[in-house]
Parts: C-alpha cells; sequence; structure tokens
C-alpha cells in the first residue's frame, strides 16, 4: 500500500469529520469543515483551503479554485456542502490567515483528532467514485488529476489487490 493511500472509506470518513465538526469547538471545528470540503470535492488541501477562504468572504456555494500543480491556470468547480453552512460565520475571522499556515493546521487537526492525513481524503474520493462505477477519465477530469494514466495504474494496482484478496 503506498503512503497516500490508507485505505480510508469515504462514507465512514464523511461521518467520522461531520461528528467531529459537532462536537470540537472553534478553531478546531473549522479546520474540520476544510477537511470536509477537501473530502466532498475530491481536491488537493490547498485548493480546499482556496474554497473554504472564497465561501468565507462570498457565502457562495459553488466556487472555482485555481488548481493547484498545473503549469497552465485552471479553475475547478468545488461545491461546499450544504452541511457547513451554518459555521460560516463561526469560521469567518480565518479567512486572514494565510494559506500555508491554514493549511498545516488543517494537517495538525485531521491527524490530531482522526489519525488521518489530507492526501488520503482525496484518495478517499477517488476509489469511492469508482467503486460507484463512474468512469475513471471522468474521475480524472473531475479531480483535475494531470496524467489518466497515473489515475489507471492507482485503479488497476487497487483492483488486483482486491482480486488477490478475493481469493486468498
Amino acid at each position: 500500500m503506498r503512503s497516500w493511500d490508507k485505505g480510508v472509506d469515504y462514507i465512514a470518513t464523511y461521518e467520522l469529520i461531520l461528528r467531529n465538526i459537532k462536537r470540537l469547538q472553534y478553531p478546531s471545528r473549522c479546520y474540520l469543515v476544510i477537511a470536509l470540503i477537501q473530502l466532498r470535492n475530491g481536491s488537493r488541501i490547498s485548493e480546499a483551503v482556496r474554497a473554504f477562504k472564497r465561501w468565507l468572504i462570498t457565502g457562495n456555494q459553488e466556487i472555482y479554485v485555481e488548481v493547484s500543480k498545473k503549469k497552465n491556470p485552471e479553475a475547478r468547480l468545488m461545491i461546499i456542502p450544504s452541511e457547513i453552512m451554518d459555521y460560516r460565520r463561526e469560521c469567518l475571522e480565518l479567512s486572514t490567515i494565510g494559506d500555508r499556515a491554514l493549511r498545516e493546521r488543517v494537517r495538525w487537526a485531521l491527524y490530531y483528532y482522526l489519525k488521518l492525513n489530507t492526501h488520503s481524503l482525496r484518495y478517499s474520493y477517488i476509489t469511492f467514485l469508482l467503486r460507484e462505477g463512474v468512469n475513471p477519465a471522468i474521475v480524472s477530469r473531475l479531480i483535475r488529476h494531470s496524467k489518466l494514466d497515473t489515475l489507471l495504474k492507482y485503479v488497476q494496482e487497487k483492483a488486483s489487490e482486491n482480486v488477490l484478496r478475493e481469493y486468498y
């Protein structure tokens, strides 16, 4: 298993993050709000932070953010989960924090409270969509993966491991 693929189940993780958002207080609650944005959109943490900050400022539920790791500027749609809309006012103060500092706080909170890393959230979403039968080319475009071959290699590796487990 690769270091970024922790076998994190999308639905269980969604429920876990949501429970902890309700349980925790400011500012930790807001850091997990960002994690939920990342999970529900399959984004990189940097994209989730940008979407979060733009949401805090505009209040819009659909937001376009610049894609990380792209040579040519490209934007992707991010949708703010309806379950967190009530936390906007509480988290508003975080819009003034630098992106890098906010990313580090999210990483810390996610690991401290849930023993997860941010990249496993991204791959949890990818795995969920693929198991639901979404075409890999669509998944690749949706998450703005730079190369379809990389995603296909990941998919084939996971499928072959599952075949091995099934017949063990």
